[in-house]
């Protein structure tokens, strides 16, 4: 007879949740939408397969490491630095109601 135990070929939400680094219930909230690989609903319990699960994070990261940068140049600078988007948007939306303002309306 063989020594080795046998590794369960499916995993429960605990550990599934383990791998990805979120909560249980998250876990089960994206196996109902089908955002899960190897997600099977057996006997009422959410299980995994593991190695499913894992080569799927693999390639999210891949993915993330294969895209390119976001854009950081906002068109804005103050003092030759460049304006967060965020705080463009505010200043052109602050230009736009004094332009408005000033014109009688």
């Amino acid at each position: 007879m063989c020594s080795e135990r046998l590794q369960p070929e499916r995993i429960r939400v605990a550990k599934a949740a383990s791998i990805l680094g979120i909560k249980s219930r998250t876990v089960q909230s994206m196996a109902m939408r089908g955002e899960l690989p190897g997600a099977a609903k057996i006997g009422g319990l959410w299980t995994f397969d593991e190695a499913a699960l894992r080569a799927w994070i693999r390639e999210k990261e891949q993915w993330l490491a294969d895209r390119p940068p976001p854009p950081r140049h906002t068109g804005m600078e103050i003092d030759g630095r460049d304006l967060p988007l965020q705080v463009a948007k505010s200043v052109r939306a602050c230009e736009q109601a004094l332009q408005r303002l000033r014109r009688g309306g």
